[in-house]
Parts: structure tokens; C-alpha cells; sequence
């Protein structure tokens, strides 16, 4: 295994190698290593063949890496890939790296690492929410020990594309930085929910499916719709019941998610309080 080029991230990021080997149509492998992160890209005659970064794999696997700021690299000369992941012309990718590397610099501002832990504000229930589909499948995940880099691992995305959700959920107010010694502070669970909502059968019922659906801002959103409407969730009314029901499925990304809440509710709305 030759060794040709190697060097700081510090120094020379991502992009600005690739263009280097681009503009010499130089074949091998480009080992980038950040912290316990690791990726490598494969050129063909200065052609981007192949990129692969933990999970990601092509373009995206170069954005992930192209925003590393710190660590190492390598260019072997002698190593090759059959594998064909990059279509894309060289130019148009560094064009959308350098693209998403300034958005990084400005998240950075207020998200320094994605290691950091997020957890939900607690004033989330008195602030109006309405979100991505995006938004809400990165929201369910945020429990105040996770940290970004594991909710991307877990979804299969980048963690820059994360970042940048936080970011905007951040800015809306709906999360902020954990708290790094005090485990008892974690985002209580439904249960511990029930001094705040009416204890029945039918309220348990609603914050276990809606918390299955979108996380544990579930009860949140359960004190914000009361609010809304005015509607008394510890009525047995089954017209009540169901229009309550229907005002938080309006609010959840249309999705397999949102049916199952529906489908899950369903026995509620019947005479019998859901026990048939």
C-alpha cells in the first residue's frame, strides 16, 4: 500500500483535497479520519468513483465528511474500487460543498459539535409548533441523552443534515442543551405526565399512542390542543373524544405514524371506554 499525500483537516478540508486530486486525475484512495470517525473516498483518473462514511454511502458521504474541521488524511495510490456510488460531475459536488460547509459555519454559532445532548424546553406546551415532517421524525428522537450524532446514526442521515434541523428547532425555541449532570432532569416519561392531565384510562391512552407516533413531546402537544379547544379530555363524550382525536392527528406529518395513532384510538371512540 503506497502512501502518497497526507495532512492536517486543520489545514486543508475535504473539498479542497478533492479538487487537488481532481485537477491532477489522480486514481486512489482518500482515507479521511476525524476523532473515532473514519471515511474514504475513491478517484479514477481524478473522477469521484466511490465514497463511503459509516453508514453513508456517495455524495452524501462526502458532505458528511467535508464538514469535518479537525483530524487527518491519507491518499494511497495503489488502492481501488469496483463499487460505483458517484454519478455526479466533481464540480457540481464541490459547488453544494461549499454550499453546505458556509450553513455549517453559521450553525456552528450556536451548535459547536454533534455530540452535543438536546432536550425538549418545557415551555414547549405554551409556544405554537408547526413543523416538517423532517422536523417532527428528528424531534421524537430528542430525549436529553442521545446526542445529534447518534439520532443521525440511527435515521441513516448525516450528521450535518441533522445540525441543521437542530439548529432550526433551536432558533423556534423548542429544545435547548441538556443538562450534562443532572440525569434526573431527562425528559420525564408519559406517566409522570398524569399530574398535569385528567389520570383516566382514555388520557393514559392517548399520551402512550401519541407518544409511540411523535416521542415524548407527545403530552406537550396534548396540553397545547386542550388549550386550543377548549374541549374536556376527562368527558366520557364520545363526540368530544373523537374531535379531540382529530385535532392531534391534523397536527402529526401525514405517515404510517399518524394512522396508527388513528387506528390505535379507534376503540376509544366507541361506547365502552375502549376496553371491548
Amino acid at each position: 500500500m503506497s502512501e502518497d499525500l497526507q495532512g492536517d483537516l486543520e489545514t486543508s478540508r475535504c473539498s479542497e483535497i478533492i479538487k487537488i486530486l481532481s485537477l491532477g486525475k489522480r486514481g486512489g484512495r482518500l482515507l479521511l479520519t476525524s476523532g473515532s470517525e473514519t471515511g474514504s473516498v475513491y478517484f479514477n483518473d481524478g473522477r469521484l468513483v466511490h465514497a463511503k462514511c459509516g453508514q453513508l454511502e456517495g455524495v452524501k458521504a462526502i458532505y458528511e465528511m467535508a464538514a469535518w474541521s479537525s483530524g487527518s488524511y491519507k491518499f494511497f495510490i495503489d488502492e481501488s474500487t469496483d463499487l460505483i456510488t458517484i454519478n455526479q460531475p466533481t464540480e457540481d459536488i464541490l459547488r453544494e460543498t461549499e454550499t453546505r460547509i458556509k450553513q455549517m459555519d453559521k450553525i456552528a454559532s450556536l451548535i459547536p459539535s454533534a455530540n452535543v445532548v438536546f432536550s425538549l424546553d418545557p415551555e414547549i406546551r405554551e409556544k405554537e409548533i408547526v413543523l416538517k415532517a423532517i422536523q417532527w421524525k428528528i424531534l421524537t428522537q430528542i430525549d436529553g441523552e442521545k446526542s445529534i450524532s447518534q439520532i443521525a446514526k440511527s435515521l441513516g442521515v448525516t450528521d450535518s443534515d441533522v445540525m441543521k434541523v437542530f439548529y432550526t428547532l433551536f432558533r423556534l425555541g423548542v429544545i435547548k442543551e441538556a443538562e450534562k449532570i443532572e440525569p434526573e432532569k431527562k425528559e420525564p416519561s408519559p406517566r409522570e405526565h398524569k399530574t398535569e392531565l385528567p389520570d383516566t384510562p382514555y388520557v393514559s391512552a392517548l399520551i402512550e399512542n401519541l407518544t409511540m407516533a411523535i416521542g415524548p413531546v407527545a403530552p406537550h402537544i396534548i396540553l397545547e390542543t386542550v388549550s386550543e379547544t377548549g374541549l374536556d379530555i376527562s368527558n366520557e363524550d364520545i363526540v368530544q373524544r373523537e374531535a379531540f382525536v382529530k385535532k392531534l392527528h391534523s397536527k402529526m406529518p401525514e405517515g404510517k405514524l399518524a394512522k396508527s395513532f388513528l387506528s390505535k384510538m379507534e376503540g376509544w371512540l366507541k361506547p365502552g371506554d375502549g376496553q371491548s
